[in-house]
């Protein structure tokens, strides 16, 4: 199989963030259209957030949390699944003790199109809080509903499976928070710019690697060609890059797919039936407190003879496997119907580096890629096409 022959709409979109890293951090971060938005006056008054939004739009609320707290200084931030929010947050739930010109609600959405979006944001303006949309399309049905409407002005290009609004709604949150920051005097004018550039600088950092990164995954996708099962483990805030990979597994193969916790594999993931069935991604950065559980868990993947992928920022050597004495261990990672110990079979993991954030928090702009080019690269060697059938991949056309 030649990897030319499988080019495909995600490594256009992906190719595409050389050009858009700059467009989204000059359109994104821009005091004085962020300031025609909402006033900096009304904005130091803001004591909580609520990030939202549906499918990848709540994967990137997820994703920019963490960072969103740092940059705009406020603990009083969740990003609930709109679902939750419309149906189950009471008026005390996102007051939170605040009155409600001090709330915001940021309703995320590139199209803006989403009727639970518009349900979302008109429940909170009926209590009185603020109301933000950050899309593509103010005139859409979201654009109509908010309050204020923060448009990030991606150019127009191909979007199937989402990789370039993802990425766009990411810098997008990302700027409203250093906004809130400058505004409460946490942030300087300088601070506010400096992160921008660090985004759009740490994204083309991680572009000098795409042809080694493109190269690995279509060879992995090539692996795992036969596979119909796939997981993808992160803890934190990769966890919502997890929930993204996930997405596009789906979207684009049709596959099942989970994503899941380093926890949550050692309890409940490890006792699927045939686990040498699953290709798993692992998804781990140096910094992560988890690590050392992340470390085991990698272990415990290839004793059960996953096939595993881990992209990290670390070196490979990071996750070699560790033999150990399992004779007093019950219920140890592995196939227990075999009978064996699987340690001593297990393989190695397939290890995906990529650049170290400058900052923590800010790994998701890049992390989401590997996995996602994995998804789009096991859909086309199987020649299925993306979203069930209905759109193209080479084309980038719908179908019917």
């Amino acid at each position: 199989m030649k990897r030319d022959s499988y080019t495909n709409s995600v490594l256009h979109q992906v190719r595409d963030l050389r050009e858009l890293a700059g467009i989204q951090k000059e359109k994104c971060f821009d005091l004085e259209k962020l300031s025609r938005i909402m006033e900096r006056e009304s904005c130091a008054g803001i004591k909580r957030v609520i990030l939202t939004g549906c499918g990848d739009s709540y994967s990137a609320a997820g994703a920019m949390l963490p960072g969103f707290k740092k940059l705009s200084g406020l603990k009083l931030c969740n990003a609930p699944d709109i679902m939750d929010f419309c149906h189950y947050y009471s008026r005390e739930k996102i007051l939170r003790g605040r009155k409600p010109e001090e709330v915001l609600v940021v309703a995320i959405s590139f199209s803006g199109s989403a009727e639970r979006l518009a349900q979302a944001l008109e429940k909170a303006s009926e209590l009185g809080a603020k109301t933000m949309i950050i899309t593509k399309n103010p005139d859409s049905r979201g654009g109509r509903a908010a309050e204020m409407v923060f448009n990030v002005e991606t150019p127009d290009g191909c979007n199937s499976p989402g990789l370039r609004s993802y990425y766009a709604s990411m810098v997008g949150i990302a700027a409203l928070g250093a906004y809130i920051g400058v505004c409460s005097g946490r942030l300087s004018k300088e601070d506010f710019y400096k992160t921008g550039e660090e985004i759009a600088g740490y994204t083309l950092r991680f572009m000098e690697d795409l042809d080694r990164i493109d190269e690995e995954m279509f060879a992995e996708a090539v692996r795992m060609k036969d596979l119909r099962k796939f997981e993808v483990i992160a803890d934190g805030n990769e966890g919502s890059s997890a929930q993204f990979v996930e997405q596009k597994f789906i979207e684009c193969s049709g596959v099942y797919c989970d994503h899941t916790t380093s926890e949550e594999f050692a309890h409940i993931s490890y006792f699927f039936r045939g686990p040498e069935e699953f290709g798993t991604v692992v998804m781990i950065n140096g910094a992560d407190k988890s690590l050392s559980r992340m470390k085991d868990t990698v272990g415990g993947c290839l004793a059960q003879q996953r096939p595993t992928v881990v992209v990290t920022d670390l070196e490979e050597a990071e996750f070699e496997v560790r033999q150990r004495d399992t004779s007093d261990i019950d219920n140890f990672y592995g196939i227990a119907e075999m009978g064996v110990n699987s340690m001593e079979k297990a393989g190695r993991a397939s290890v995906c580096r990529i650049a170290e954030a400058p900052q923590q928090w800010m790994s998701p702009f890049v992390d989401f890629i590997p996995g996602s080019l994995l998804a789009a690269y096991h859909a086309a060697v199987n020649e299925h096409n993306f979203f069930n059938g209905r759109f193209d991949f080479r084309t980038e056309t719908w179908i019917g």
